[in-house]
């Protein structure tokens, strides 16, 4: 069944909610525990009551529970799940409210559990509790052998043709389910009335039909990997021979594999382009922010020399002043002043020197900083780049899918050269 939930407050609005009897055919309260009241809003103010000792703002978690259309689910069932939720969540033994609802003919079920732990006099933290739900969520629809829905369903068992780049991440990070894998089979064995049919429904799913080493019939999929139908849809084989006729009509394991590898070929060539093309898209910005930054680094230069320019030769005319001229100088000459004022304008010009140089390196140290940020995401970008065809060529390397064939390589280098290229220019 589908679990939502979501940390809340306004004791009052949701009691409100869930005892809207104009929006619901029925409303059934069926347990109350934990609270002193008897009914659901004075239990939903006892949760109010006891979080206003705590900083706590959103002191309950409502839990909305969904089971499929047709699906006849008992009140056990609910409640395994809500207890299910609860340890997942750390909820387990915290004070709560069941009831249920009935619109046009369907039943579902709401939780309000309170988050307030009166022992510590805090709020319950509750990470990640979105992605929990959705796991126990696909464990629910497998223990009870329900379809799954699209948003639940592994993302490994589909058809390969059709994967993009993000459905290829999606289904490598995917972790199969033998029970789903099963499930899937059923399906188009329970949809197909012959053996074109049952292959056109194993397609959809990512498999193929293929003759196995003792006669019987086998499912492969997109990985390579080999079921034994009889014994994952737990048919007989006469009965599989009946449906689908002789094997030795179908491909073998060999030709079947044959099969997948020059389908799959056309896949990976597509993937390598998008992953071209995500990479040139991740470059665009950072590019683009690489001439920016090189056209402020050079103006800053240029302000810099045109102000140390100035400064300098303001500094030189102040120099040159110090040196009297006429009988004034002819004096200073004399008394020996004017040694002592060559030796102070010497020691400044070099002090000028010293102190334009270390004003240039700041500045080249401080541009260079800002650059290596910048060179940073464009290295993350090129590794990602790597990692993808990385993985590609591992794939096609362990199912023996894809041939070393001079194309793909030559599409891989081209990727890997570019990229290269791109981070290099500087």
């Amino acid at each position: 069944m589908i679990l939502k939930g979501n940390q809340r407050g306004g004791a009052k609005q949701l009691a409100l909610h869930l005892l809207n009897d104009r929006d619901n055919d029925h409303i059934e309260l069926h347990s109350i525990d934990g609270f002193v009241a008897d009914d659901l809003t004075g239990a939903l103010r006892e949760m109010y009551a006891i979080s206003r000792a705590t900083n706590c703002r959103q002191f309950m978690f409502s839990l909305s529970l969904s089971p499929p259309k047709d699906a006849i689910v008992v009140v056990q069932d609910f409640e395994y799940a809500i207890d299910q939720a609860m340890e997942k969540l750390g909820l387990a033994g915290q004070p709560r409210v069941i009831l249920f609802h009935e619109k046009n003919a369907r039943r579902h079920c709401h939780a309000v559990i309170s988050r307030i732990d009166v022992e510590e006099m805090k709020g319950i933290n509750l990470p990640f509790y979105k992605t929990r739900l959705t796991e126990l969520s696909r464990e629910l629809y497998l223990s009870h052998g329900w379809d799954l829905p699209k948003g639940l369903s592994d993302k490994s068992l589909a058809n390969p043709m059709n994967f993009g780049l993000t459905e290829w991440q999606e289904a490598q990070r995917a972790k199969r389910d033998a029970r789903e894998i099963k499930t899937a089979l059923k399906q188009c064995w329970a949809q197909s009335d012959g053996s074109q049919a049952f292959e056109a429904a194993l397609k959809q799913k990512g498999f193929w039909l293929g003759r196995g080493d003792q006669r019987g019939f086998v499912a492969l999929d997109w990985k390579g990997n080999i079921y034994s139908l009889s014994r994952w849809l737990d048919v007989k084989r006469k009965k599989l021979k009946t449906r689908l006729g002789d094997p030795e009509r179908h491909r073998s394991i060999e030709e079947a594999k044959s099969d997948i590898a020059a389908r799959l070929a056309e896949s990976h060539n597509t993937l390598l382009a998008e992953i071209d093309a995500e990479f040139t898209r991740r470059m665009e910005p950072l590019e683009a922010q690489r001439r920016r930054l090189q056209d402020r680094h050079r103006q800053e230069r240029e302000e810099l020399r045109a102000a140390q320019q100035e400064r300098r030769e303001r500094k030189a005319r102040k120099r040159s002043e110090r040196l009297r001229k006429g009988l004034l100088g002819l004096w200073d000459w004399m008394t020996g002043r004017q040694r002592k004022t060559l030796a102070f304008n010497r020691a400044e010009l070099e002090a000028v020197h010293e102190r334009d140089q270390q004003e240039r390196l700041r500045l080249i140290t401080e541009q260079r900083r800002a650059y290596a940020l910048l060179l940073e995401k464009r290295e993350k970008a090129g590794k990602w780049q790597e990692r993808q065809l990385a993985e590609l060529q591992v794939l096609a390397a362990e199912l023996n899918q894809l041939p070393t064939h001079s194309g793909h390589l030559r599409a891989t280098e081209c990727s890997r050269n570019g990229s290269e290229a791109i981070l290099e220019h500087q």
